[in-house]
């Protein structure tokens, strides 16, 4: 089989959650954090970004244990990072320097333990949109992932190609633009 001959080329990996394991990724909704004063948003979204480093780890943990070579990460690991109303910086976050840090180790792990770690963004980001809003808000996500990809040496964001919007071969070209 291919996977005898060539063992680096194919491996087993999982995406975003558990279901039988006691890990699990924490998100929230703007309407929640909006019921709350900023300084209290913010102190809830740094919690849930800590909690989320602390379940990446975990996850990593159990890939490594379990022979499983590939981890996909969340695209909400920073819930609501990009979001309009309520998104933040790294900067605003209480305890930013500890959850960069924890999200650091990720990295060191994967690589201790030759874990592949990607992203795949989720289908609101559409680069190719002819809406300039959706565009502006995809890069946004683009960037924020390219941020987390850095502190845990992901060498993958997978890009959507978006839609055709009647027209496949523009909609490809304002892709590759």
């Amino acid at each position: 089989s291919i996977f005898q001959l060539h063992p680096n080329l194919l491996r087993l990996g999982l995406c975003c959650k558990f279901t039988h394991e006691p890990i699990k990724f924490h998100v929230t909704t703007a309407t929640a954090m909006l019921r709350l004063p900023r300084s209290a948003q913010l102190a809830r979204i740094a919690d849930l970004c800590r909690a989320n480093s602390e379940a990446l780890l975990a996850s990593l943990e159990f890939c490594a244990s379990n022979g499983i070579g590939a981890f996909r990460i969340n695209s909400q690991i920073l819930p609501l990072k990009t979001h309009p109303t309520v998104g933040y910086t790294m900067d605003e976050l209480p305890g930013n320097a500890e959850i960069i840090a924890n999200f650091r180790e990720c990295g060191r792990f994967a690589r201790l333990h030759n874990l592949r770690v990607s992203f795949h963004p989720d289908q609101f980001v559409v680069i190719n949109s002819p809406n300039p809003q959706t565009l502006a808000h995809s890069l946004a996500e683009l960037n924020y992932q390219a941020e987390v990809a850095e502190w845990v040496d992901a060498d993958t964001i997978n890009i959507p190609g978006g839609g055709a919007y009647g027209d496949k071969a523009a909609a490809l070209s304002v892709l590759c633009k």
